[in-house]
């Protein structure tokens, strides 16, 4: 058997760290990528699609958002579709789920009880829906051991996989939804699809989480993704195949200005990365002139603005250039220190009309003063 896994759509996310343009942007493309998986998956020929929670964003999305998705299913009939829901996206009265439009979906198939259905001969699916966001008991207890049982039996959940990470791991997460993917396939499982982190991770030859469809911040690392599985009628190990569907690239980049010509080099850069880049986070380093600081980099910025979808700059780690006269006049070294700097400046007296030896003592005064300012010791 044939199937594309997916989750975590989180189709209405708000984008809250992005600007408005980058987020109207995103919630585009989260719907039109939708279409995406649906071609892919006739295109692949498979035989069923296995969502695994968290379609939605909250239980009951805008009017406009279900109408538009549905539209979008609806095109694409000939492919069952069996969905969970997830922590986003409960199941209950006044949620999308229980929308005429959502119900009128014959091949959508949504699983909002435990269940156990045939996907096709000998093929089995059982399905465990999130009834609460605060759950804490592990999901592999409400499996038989199937280990005995005729057919390939799949499993689809939404969840922290305990058999590879800490919930210490995802601290910030505002549920954990425990689940040991090992455990699972101990009881005779031959395929786990999980949901709930939204970067691609193959757990175990066995266990899957395909991520989100569209990335959703610049921490996810492996996002965009769904798979294909060919799924042996022997319960041997499946075959997974990563496919690219997302349509925005995301990327963080680090920009070292240290001797660079500003702002043009950085502008240059900028626009080189942009023909394959819509939402880029670009941290600035080294060491630039006060004037670079004040208004080249800000130039630069206005310059690159046009050529992303979303663009941030970050020069916390950028520092000021070393001005050897100022910090002689101006600057009181550390007890200690001040020897030093004492020696070096005699030295440079009595180096005058030798220019090799001048800039040689020269650049032992800057390194002084930059290592006394790195390390927190200038008064």
């Amino acid at each position: 058997m044939r199937v594309l896994a997916t989750a975590d759509w989180q189709l209405e996310m708000l984008g809250g760290a992005l600007s408005p343009t980058a987020r109207e942007h995103l919630a585009e493309a989260r719907v039109s990528t939708v279409e995406k998986i649906l071609e892919l998956a006739e295109e692949e020929n498979v035989d069923a699609i296995l969502a695994a929670g968290d379609l939605f964003e909250f239980p009951s999305p805008s009017p406009a958002v279900i109408t538009e998705v549905a539209a979008v299913i609806q095109r694409h009939r000939n492919i069952p579709i069996h969905a969970i829901p997830g922590n986003h996206d409960l199941y209950g009265h006044g949620t999308v789920w229980k929308s005429p439009e959502f119900e009128a979906i014959e091949h959508f198939h949504l699983h909002s009880e435990q269940t156990c259905a045939e996907l096709s001969d000998g093929f089995h699916l059982h399905s465990i829906p999130v009834k609460s966001k605060f759950a804490t008991d592990p999901q592999e207890d409400l499996l038989d051991d199937v280990s005995g049982q005729d057919g390939v039996h799949i499993v689809m959940a939404h969840g922290h996989d305990l058999s590879y990470m800490n919930f210490g791991d995802h601290e910030k997460s505002d549920c954990n939804l425990p689940i040991d993917s090992g455990k699972v396939i101990g009881k005779g499982y031959a395929l786990v699809i999980l949901g709930h982190w939204h970067s691609w991770n193959e757990v175990t030859p066995r266990v899957l989480y395909p991520g989100t469809h569209e990335q959703t911040k610049f921490t996810e690392k492996d996002a965009g993704y769904v798979a294909i599985i060919d799924i042996p009628e022997d319960g041997g190990n499946p075959v997974i195949v990563k496919k690219k569907v997302g349509q925005i690239q995301w990327s963080n980049e680090v920009f070292d200005c240290t001797g660079k010509d500003l702002p043009d080099e950085l502008v240059d850069y900028a626009r080189d990365i942009s023909n394959d880049t819509h939402f880029l986070k670009l941290a600035l380093t080294g060491e630039v002139e006060l004037d670079d600081l004040t208004d080249a980099i800000p130039r630069a910025q206005q310059a690159c603005e046009p050529l992303f979808r979303h663009l941030i700059f970050e020069t916390q780690d950028i520092t000021t250039s070393i001005d050897v006269v100022a910090m002689t006049n101006r600057v009181d070294l550390p007890v200690g220190l001040q020897k030093i700097q004492s020696n070096i400046l005699s030295e440079l007296k009595s180096a005058q009309g030798d220019d090799e030896a001048t800039k040689g003592l020269q650049d032992e005064l800057e390194a002084l003063y930059r290592a006394c300012r790195d390390a927190g010791v200038l008064n």
